[in-house]
């Protein structure tokens, strides 16, 4: 039986979902927008911004309204699925159609873009290893597409509350709205963590003409990155330019997260920028930049989505499997890029297999590195004048024979050979070991970084 303060909170979310139903309204105003934009009455996103300690209605957490606790227990470790009914809310007279080609083409860009795939303009990302699909099923078991369609001049402009009359169940459908979204390019009412996640009104609302692959819309906001961007909201992200430049402790203030740099105003185009004493985060999926210069969430960022869906909303995405290697922990310190370079590993744990790829993303670029290894896991930040921090305890073992190089991208592929590990070691079934990657970095003067470390169970 549920709790007295449990009733009191969900009646408390109930009343507040009520009071944020209507779409958000004054989207206009000058900093929201540019002359692209602005010439067709939009704005580029009408998610409600933050309110400084403003609410937080539902459970306290590690990913709550106002801070982050981004644990190693949220790191990915399995494929979660998330399944998508669209709803084409078309004008009376037929304009604002999203082809079925249309709608496929953003599923596909949000596994693109929530899952860092190879080749694409997601590429540089950390994957979080969420996925989504088109529904096959409606809520009674019977054959969808999972595009549904509705022709209502009112519905179109966003009014009249249609959630309440077309809304699959959103505890287990992430549902789209395609309509006029009320003057923006995109919007959710509320985060699931202050709102009234699984009601009518928990939805995604996109802007018609900025949906899929070479939408209508044209450049620069025709790749689908907008819903790329209000899925991240619907999943517990604020915007990296919330409260400008932020005040003490990341993790309660600005975006609550520490791997965005904190950026005093959005940004609108590709140009390379700075504000709060750090490069902007203009590459980061909930900036406003365009849509092709948009390419990553972090690791951290990753962890509040995975930790939103584990609290705010634990019946939406279904688990398939599909996990890496290992366990990352420790993480890694800011490079000359204004990233955290990661390590992650994939093939087999089984030593006979003699199978292990490590991939590390996000590191300086064209700089030399070495794969470090140790029985024993360490955390000095800082060490020997690096701007890394070490992850690996005493003794350590290098991989010296094998100099790696970042190249053009900041990434590496290394395969070593288990059956010729440097120094003679051997990996045994049973044995746990931690590695890291050591690599040269630039800030004024040369320096070193390193990745965070991964922690390998052999069998």
């Amino acid at each position: 039986m549920r709790s007295l303060l449990t009733l009191f909170l969900t009646g408390l979310c109930a009343a507040t979902a009520l009071a944020q139903q209507a779409p958000p309204t004054s989207r206009t105003s000058g900093s929201l927008t540019t002359p692209f934009l602005a010439s067709r009455g939009l704005v580029r996103c009408g998610t409600p911004e933050m309110v400084s300690g403003g609410w937080n209605f539902n459970p306290p957490s590690d990913c709550s309204y106002n801070s982050t606790n981004p644990t190693a227990a949220y790191e990915p470790d399995e494929i979660w699925e998330i399944t998508v009914v669209f709803h084409i809310l078309r004008d009376s007279n037929g304009s604002g159609n999203v082809t079925d080609a249309r709608c496929h083409s953003q599923i596909d860009i949000l596994n693109e873009d929530f899952q860092a795939m190879a080749g694409t303009l997601g590429a540089p990302g950390y994957d979080t290893m969420v996925q989504f699909k088109l529904a096959t099923l409606d809520p009674s078991g019977n054959a969808t597409t999972g595009i549904n369609r509705h022709l209502n001049s009112t519905w179109h402009n966003d009014g009249g509350g249609y959630y309440n009359s077309l809304a699959w169940d959103p505890h287990n459908y992430l549902n789209i709205y395609c309509n006029e979204a009320s003057g923006a390019l995109g919007y959710v009412p509320y985060l699931p963590q202050n709102g009234s996640p699984g009601s009518n009104s928990d939805r995604v609302v996109a802007y018609w003409a900025a949906v899929g692959r070479n939408a209508p819309i044209g450049p620069p906001y025709n790749q689908g990155r907008t819903v790329t961007h209000e899925v991240g909201h619907y999943l517990g992200l604020h915007h990296t330019f919330n409260g400008g430049c932020g005040s003490g402790n990341c993790y309660t203030s600005g975006d609550r997260i520490c791997d965005t740099n904190p950026e005093a105003n959005p940004n609108f185009s590709c140009g390379n920028s700075s504000s709060c004493g750090n490069s902007d985060p203009i590459s980061n999926y909930m900036d406003y930049t365009d849509d092709v210069c948009m390419n990553r969430y972090t690791l951290e960022q990753t962890r509040r989505i995975r930790c939103t869906l584990q609290h705010y909303r634990p019946n939406l995405a279904e688990p398939i499997g599909g996990g890496g290697l290992g366990t990352s922990y420790c993480q890694s310190n800011l490079n000359s890029r204004g990233l955290m370079a990661t390590l992650t590993v994939a093939g087999s744990a089984t030593v006979s297999d003699n199978d292990l790829t490590f991939t590390v993303d996000d590191a300086a670029l064209n700089q030399f590195g070495y794969l470090l290894m140790s029985v024993n896991q360490g955390n000095v930040n800082n060490f020997g004048g690096s701007m890394g921090v070490l992850c690996l305890g005493s003794p350590m073992i290098r991989f010296s024979s094998n100099v790696l190089n970042t190249g053009s991208a900041g990434t590496v592929d290394f395969s070593p050979n288990l059956n010729n590990l440097p120094q003679g070691t051997v990996f045994a079934p049973g044995d746990t070991w931690n590695f890291q990657l050591w690599y040269r970095d630039v800030v004024l003067n040369p320096t070193s970084n390193t990745t965070d470390g991964i922690s390998i169970s052999f069998q």
